[in-house]
């Protein structure tokens, strides 16, 4: 009986073992998500997202802020990133050393600046 307690054990070990590593094959990957609003807290859709991975200095992609001002990353390797938000009639906001392990997400919660009417046109 012991013997036959001992073997499930190692069945029941190995079978753990088996199910918390990767699939040969699987990508390890981490996602940014978040929201995009003003300094009211008005959500703002159309701004500009771009993602940049630091090591390779590589533009990863683009999104646009949708509805209630949320973008998502997802898919992306592990590391660092930077993240460009840019929108019309508003300041530029650049964040970097967002540092992301495998199976790991960040969340933003970004406001950005309304430029004064002058700045806002070109400064014309």
């Amino acid at each position: 009986m012991s013997r036959q307690i001992n073997g499930l054990a190692a069945v029941a070990a190995l079978l753990l073992v088996l199910a918390a590593a990767p699939l040969h094959g699987q990508r390890m990957t981490a996602k940014i998500t978040g929201s995009v609003s003003d300094e009211a807290n008005q959500y703002l859709s159309g701004v500009r997202v771009t993602a940049i991975n630091i090591r390779n200095n590589a533009v990863l992609s683009t999104e646009t802020a949708k509805k209630k001002g949320a973008f998502r990353f997802l898919a992306l390797d592990p590391g660092g990133y930077q993240l460009t938000f840019e929108l019309d009639g508003f300041a530029p906001l650049t964040m970097s050393g967002i540092l992301l392990n495998a199976e790991q997400s960040a969340t933003l919660r970004v406001k950005l600046k309304k430029l004064p009417p002058a700045e806002a046109q070109g400064g014309s």
